[in-house]
């Protein structure tokens, strides 16, 4: 399963915390990959997220864009830091942390 979460935004724009992480299951151990395809599964049974722009007056909010392909096709995720939903942060955390430790 690959993996995209497109970042930008956020306060000061800080380059380490904008920009894409692109995770590849297959290049993880085995482990890491059954862990993230649960964050999926769960983020997936969850109600879809409304695609929605930052609030007014908001404009040191995050966004993000989730792009996950698969077997079972591929979804496409928008949302806000203010839109992100307890399943959505535990995907976003674990990804981030994923990119930190290469």
């Amino acid at each position: 399963m690959k993996i995209v979460l497109e970042r930008s935004g956020g306060f000061a724009a800080v380059p380490a915390l904008s920009g894409d992480v692109v995770v590849e299951t297959d290049e993880l151990s085995r482990e890491m990959a059954s862990e993230l395809e649960r964050l999926v599964d769960t983020v997936r049974r969850a109600r879809r997220v409304p695609q929605t722009p930052p609030a007014a007056g908001a404009a040191d909010g995050r966004t993000y864009r989730l792009i996950i392909g698969g077997r079972r096709g591929t979804d496409v995720l928008a949302f806000t830091d203010l839109t992100l939903d307890p399943a959505l942060d535990a995907l976003v955390k674990r990804l981030e942390a994923i990119a930190r430790g290469r």
